[in-house]
């Protein structure tokens, strides 16, 4: 009889536990409800890739480089060109701002991008970090210049003209009808329709980082997430580790 009234007693104190929890979770659902604005699981965006671009963000503001910190873009050229692969990242709102179709250089590969070089005339996409510079009108209309940050891996982008900007050969209807997003000389060029918008986003000194395998040997992006690097990757996706178990069940629904 003692240990039925003991169950019961543990029971009730589980029910009403329940019971403040879910009240809580209704009254305050921005703390323990956040929407997730799971890049990752959202719009494809891989957490290593994502790490390496937060370790890039952050060394490009400790150099002084950087002088438009609200927004991250990042390019995994890992990803095929058939494929969305350009993320630009609103770094006070922690969500996506665009997600995009982006080419590579025409001697990096044409459906994925196995190839790639530092060296004028090459023609192929550099890999590494990068900052935006000066708007322009150029040939193919409105474009950004960028300028590479990593000596050896794409510090030669200001010499080759490498920039940001629209080109046909971008278009969902070129995709569609080839198979494969058309090349550039190692620009990253975009969707027209997309251009002015992306470019609006991100001049003035922002932050682009374009993954690719060499990336994995770069020791400037290749370690652990720092302290606030992993501050940044918390809020960038909305994963936060939640302790009480509780809660964990109810935001597993």
């Amino acid at each position: 009889m003692a240990i039925m009234k003991k169950i019961l007693v543990i029971l009730t104190l589980i029910i009403l536990g329940l019971i403040a929890t879910v009240a809580y979770l209704l009254l305050h659902p921005a703390d323990n409800l956040k929407e997730i604005k799971t890049v990752t699981a959202k719009d494809g965006l891989s957490p290593k890739v994502l790490m390496y671009a937060v370790n890039a963000y952050r060394w490009a503001v400790k150099s002084g480089a950087v002088k438009n910190t609200a927004v991250l873009t990042i390019v995994d050229f890992n990803k095929p060109s058939n494929e969305k692969r350009l993320w630009v990242i609103d770094l006070k709102n922690d969500h996506v701002l665009m997600h995009l179709d982006v080419a590579q250089g025409k001697n990096t590969g044409k459906l994925y991008a196995t190839h790639f070089s530092n060296q004028p005339g090459s023609d192929e996409s550099s890999t590494g970090v990068y900052t935006t510079t000066s708007v322009f009108d150029g040939e193919h209309g409105e474009s950004l210049h960028v300028e590479g940050l990593e000596k050896g891996i794409n510090s030669n982008a200001a010499s080759r003209a490498i920039e940001i900007h629209p080109a046909w050969y971008v278009t969902h209807a070129f995709i569609k009808d080839h198979g494969y997003a058309g090349r550039s000389w190692g620009c990253f060029a975009v969707n027209p329709k997309d251009a002015d918008k992306f470019i609006g986003y991100v001049k003035g000194g922002s932050v682009l980082f374009a993954y690719g395998a060499p990336e994995k040997s770069d020791p400037l992006v290749d370690h652990p997430l720092s302290k606030h690097g992993e501050a940044m990757y918390t809020a960038i996706t909305g994963i936060q580790e939640e302790k009480d178990p509780v809660i964990r069940f109810f935001q597993s629904f």
